[in-house]
């Protein structure tokens, strides 16, 4: 990492002084309070501190940052589960080697599976061939949820639709038929919470 100016180094000092109380990380506005700056000075200084590595922006939010450290402490590594079906179903969990690390923070914690999206059954959500299914693992969906669901040994991703002892599997795609089967061959595995695609 780059050397830091002293009010640099003063800025970054207060902030992992409030975060090592248990406090979030200071705002615009407590920052330049505490040091006697505006708050337009301690957003650049906030920059410097995020082009020299040692803070990293958490989200758009101009003030919403962490150490560079807490960064690395947040990743998680996601080893591919399985390769589930955006289309006709079919069988379940493919050995796989690839993993990949990412901010679990992201999908709201939990149990937290990835799963290789195959097919585009449900590119009305813009889900497409190749793009990694963030599932959380559950048992219970609420209505209008995006659904890893088991039909005896075949998996698939869909929105679901009970009709009495029947369920709808119901695609976004309009070229893709909705398929109906038994209510009791169908098991939830969990729902959607977010998809990962190369760019």
């Amino acid at each position: 990492m780059q050397t830091l100016t002293a009010i640099q180094q003063a800025v970054y000092d207060y902030t992992r002084q409030a975060l090592s109380q248990g406090l979030p990380f200071p705002s615009l506005r407590e920052i330049a309070a505490h040091l006697g700056f505006k708050h337009t000075t301690a957003r650049f200084h906030l920059k410097a501190l995020e082009k020299k590595g040692f803070i990293k922006q958490r989200s758009q939010r101009v003030s919403d940052y962490l150490l560079a450290n807490e960064a690395t402490e947040h990743q998680h590594e996601f080893r591919l589960a399985a390769r589930i079906p955006a289309g006709v179903p079919s069988a379940i969990f493919d050995d796989t080697s690839e993993s990949f690390s990412v901010d679990h923070d992201f999908f709201g914690g939990g149990d937290i599976q990835a799963i290789r999206v195959a097919g585009e059954s449900m590119l009305g959500d813009s889900i497409t061939d190749g793009d990694i299914a963030m599932i959380k693992v559950q048992s219970e969906a609420n209505k209008g949820d995006i659904l890893a669901v088991r039909i005896e040994d075949e998996i698939t991703l869909k929105r679901i639709k009970l009709k009495g002892d029947r369920c709808q599997l119901i695609p976004s795609n309009p070229e893709f038929p909705i398929r109906e089967v038994p209510a009791r061959s169908l098991q939830i595995i969990g729902k959607l919470v977010g998809v990962i695609r190369k760019t």
